[in-house]
């Protein structure tokens, strides 16, 4: 996992660009924070490197893209082996775009965007009830999104 607390105030103005619009070319970055094309390009560099930046990818606006789903899911049988497992499982699930392992009530947060409803309790079935581990899961679909932000503060 990279280390932000090792980062400076450049590094931060960087990100904070790119995170927003990572289109922007490097004499464009340099020129809002005071750096040369070939610093930001250098800097970027090393940031995709050291994995402070982890992918570079393109956010598609998913409306009218089937439905979106957030499960909640609990486990009867709790075990490193059985979470491990239950994580590889939804590593290769190209349906489930987020997997938060979490405190509190419930051990997992997923987040699983499908056709239909009707395609969804089948695949719920296959998923989830066919697993021995998980004792309930609960699905709320998204009606509309009022908010989605993959920027983090620094």
């Amino acid at each position: 996992m990279a280390n932000l607390g090792v980062l400076d105030p450049f590094d931060r103005q960087i990100l904070n660009l790119v995170q927003y619009n990572n289109q922007l070319t490097h004499s464009a970055i340099g020129e809002r924070i005071g750096l040369s094309s070939s610093a930001v390009r250098r800097r970027l560099r090393q940031l995709r490197d050291n994995g402070v930046i982890e992918r570079d990818v393109a956010l598609l606006n998913s409306s009218g893209i089937g439905v979106r789903l957030v499960v909640t899911i609990s486990f009867q049988n709790e075990g490193i082996d059985i979470f491990e497992a239950f994580d590889r499982q939804m590593l290769e699930l190209p349906e489930v775009l987020q997997s938060y392992h979490i405190s509190g009530s419930v051990d997992y947060i997923v987040i699983v965007q499908g056709p239909s409803v009707e395609w969804y309790e089948e695949w719920g079935k296959q998923v989830f009830m066919s697993n021995p581990n998980i004792r309930r899961y609960d699905t709320h679909v998204v009606w509309s999104c009022k908010k989605f932000e993959t920027a983090v503060a620094l």
